[in-house]
């Protein structure tokens, strides 16, 4: 059987498998996928009208507005690049190398080429859904913007599935040859790398005076801002051909459209090729080194860590006494900890949000904003604190949700341990949200700092932050528990389904709710600044006070009640029966 004839039979078979569940919902959840299309809907309108009015507003900035047009359109592309390299590994290598039916499919008369290479469309499929969704709008605006017309969609089209299809084969190709040849010493100098650049980032975080930043000339910032944006304009990038290829398609250069679309086609087929002969020659070693890796030569090493500890519980620790913990709630705790800790997937997507996150905030001041200005002052607090939430928002979609599901069929044995299931609800939300909270209150405080605000402002955005932490983490528990999906191993297919969009989709609209209500109080204070009118103090304190106790009511509303409802169904053992 050839490599095209065996990823073909893949294919037809799990589009089977896949018209199957998609019926099954549809007949049984017709609610859930309606309130879903419908937000889907909502979503795409509310960013084309952004979009669209942000690229009008540069578009008609005098001297550069084309210029830092086209650099958003390269900058664009390339993390759409960056992130489907990202995720497709993720899913690619839980699907090759995670998955017990892996097992026999390894076994049956199937060329490993094609299971590798049916994986790496599978897992295209799976991590371009969301491009789909978040470049569609963006495709609109640019099309109404350069007034191309029909043709533009055309020409960029073929460019967007190429862009997927290269991200996904880069990423196996990747996946294959570090799980095939890494070594542990990799680590000591991949975390050695990362230590020398986090404590570069710290010594430019206290080394720069936000005054440098302030004044000088328009043009000499924006070119220093631009100058570390050219390598996503090197000519090497699959993105810079996309963008290339929308460029000439908004402005009806038909050659150069065609040009960049057969480079994209050429080097997409090309990979196919790279991604099957890889796959015959790799897979299998690989594999079998993933499924042989019996940790015997480093069990000292590895029994010195802090969390493999058989003895670190202790009914005299403070922190245990603080946190009323016994035997079986710190056994389950330590479960957690280590299942973290044993998932590169997990820590190394969560390290790369907060890295990007940290280098964000502490760089706020180089922004090259005046920071004496109220109204700079108060878009740019509150923005940063909408990114962390929808940060936060993506972490806990991507590893809270899934986490009561990845039980599986186990989960009798959780069930049948001295900690009953709704006090497993009650650790993993204090362990998660502690942490999460814990991080992005740090966070907050860099940035205030780095925006030179005052202590008052920094514990403001601190409760808020603490609050939405707790909110978004009980409220991703709660659907977890409540639309649970024990059959799928697989994190990335349980947070694709109807219970993780739905998840997604209720952090949104919780976040822009508290973003919009945390905002009123300085909206209102600077207005009647600007106008002249002048407001107490004590007035704005009682606003932000009020500010404050909404977003605990949303929190009730969106995390608590759901958390509550989740708790009374795990109280009884309803679940086994979907075991």
């Amino acid at each position: 059987m050839t490599t095209a004839t065996a990823t073909a039979l893949l294919a037809q078979t799990h589009a089977r498998m896949l018209g199957a569940r998609i019926g099954q919902a549809l007949r049984a959840n017709r609610l859930l996928v309606l309130t879903i299309g419908g937000f889907l809907g909502l979503y795409c309108v509310a960013a084309y009208i952004l979009v669209a009015r942000g690229l009008d507003f540069i578009h008609k900035m005098p001297l550069f507005g084309p210029l830092l047009m086209e650099r958003l359109v390269y900058l664009l592309f390339f993390f759409f690049f960056v992130m489907l390299v990202i995720s497709n590994a993720t899913i690619t290598g839980m699907g090759l190398f995670r998955r017990k039916d892996m097992d026999w499919q390894v076994a049956l008369p199937l060329p490993f080429s094609s299971l590798v290479l049916w994986k790496t469309l599978e897992g295209m499929l799976l991590a371009s859904w969301g491009l789909v969704v978040l470049s569609a709008p963006i495709l609109l605006a640019l099309e109404r913007a350069y007034n191309a017309g029909l043709g533009f969609y055309v020409a960029g089209l073929p460019a967007l599935i190429c862009l997927v299809a290269l991200s996904a084969n880069i990423s196996t190709w990747l996946l294959l040859v570090i799980v095939r040849h890494a070594r542990r010493w990799w680590w000591k100098v991949i975390g050695g790398f990362a230590g020398l650049l986090f404590a570069y980032a710290v010594f430019q975080f206290l080394i720069t005076d936000p005054a440098t930043a302030e004044g000088g000339d328009l043009v000499a910032n924006l070119h220093e801002v631009l100058k570390h944006t050219e390598i996503c304009m090197h000519p090497l990038l699959p993105s810079t051909w996309v963008a290339e290829t929308i460029f000439a398609a908004g402005r009806g250069l038909s050659q150069q459209v065609v040009f960049f679309n057969l480079v994209l086609l050429a080097n997409a087929l090309i990979a196919l090729v790279v991604t099957v002969r890889l796959g015959s020659r790799l897979f299998y070693p690989a594999w079998h080194r993933v499924m042989t890796a019996v940790p015997t030569a480093q069990t000292k090493a590895i029994d010195r860590a802090w969390y493999l500890n058989p003895k670190g519980y202790a009914p005299g620790k403070f922190w245990l006494r603080l946190w009323d913990l016994d035997r079986p709630a710190h056994a389950l705790i330590l479960k957690d900890i280590r299942t973290f800790l044993r998932e590169p997937t997990q820590w190394g997507q969560s390290l790369l949000i907060f890295g990007l996150l940290l280098m964000y905030t502490s760089n706020l001041r180089r922004m090259g904003y005046d920071l004496q200005n109220a109204f700079w002052v108060l878009v740019i607090s509150h923005l940063n604190l909408l990114v962390c939430c929808l940060a936060l928002s993506t972490l806990t979609t991507r590893f809270i949700f899934p986490q009561f599901s990845l039980e599986g069929q186990r989960l009798w044995i959780v069930g049948l341990s001295p900690v009953p299931l709704h006090r497993v609800l009650t650790l993993k939300l204090r362990l998660s949200a502690g942490i999460i909270g814990l991080l992005t209150s740090v966070l907050v405080i860099i940035s205030g700092i780095s925006l030179d605000l005052a202590w008052t402002r920094i514990l403001y955005f601190c409760a808020a932050v603490l609050m939405m932490s707790y909110g978004l983490t009980a409220l991703a528990l709660a659907l977890g528990a409540l639309v649970p999906n024990f059959r799928e191993p697989n994190p990335a297919r349980i947070i694709s389904g109807f219970g993780g969009t739905l998840c997604l989709i209720c952090s949104f609209l919780y976040i822009l709710a508290c973003s919009i209500i945390l905002a009123l109080p300085a909206g209102y204070a600077w207005q009647a600044q600007a106008r002249g009118v002048p407001i107490a103090a004590n007035l704005t304190s009682y606003q932000e006070l009020c500010a404050i106790g909404a977003t605990a009511f949303l929190t009730i509303l969106f995390g608590v009640t759901p958390y509550w409802w989740a708790k009374k169904r795990t109280k009884n053992l309803d679940y086994l029966k979907e075991l």
